[in-house]
């Protein structure tokens, strides 16, 4: 299993990350969803604060994760796997913010 340093931008700043070479379109993929959910709530919502939206993508993430482990769905590993790293970009943005 080989690693791989990739930078993944989310909301405007950089996160370097050190992922398994597998898990590279996931993560990127993951990047790509977190900042549509983003611009979707700056405009639904008329989110101005960055971490205000942060915090509601990661609601919705997290619910709709509890409503796949509830309902039995998919890889439980996979979903923890990616909601620990949604919680981990997440506490960066919010301790670079304080």
């Amino acid at each position: 299993m080989s690693t791989l340093k990739v930078k993944i931008n989310i909301a405007g700043r950089q996160y370097p990350l050190n992922i398994n070479a597998e898990e590279e379109e996931a993560v990127r993929n993951a990047g790509k969803e977190i900042n549509n959910l983003i611009q979707e709530f700056e405009d639904r919502y008329a989110v101005t604060d960055k971490q205000d939206a942060i915090s509601m993508v990661a609601l919705q993430m997290a619910s709709k994760y509890n409503l796949l482990k509830k309902s039995g769905s998919g890889n439980e590993v996979q979903m923890n796997e990616k909601l620990d790293q949604l919680i981990d970009l997440i506490d960066r943005e919010l301790e670079e913010n304080k």
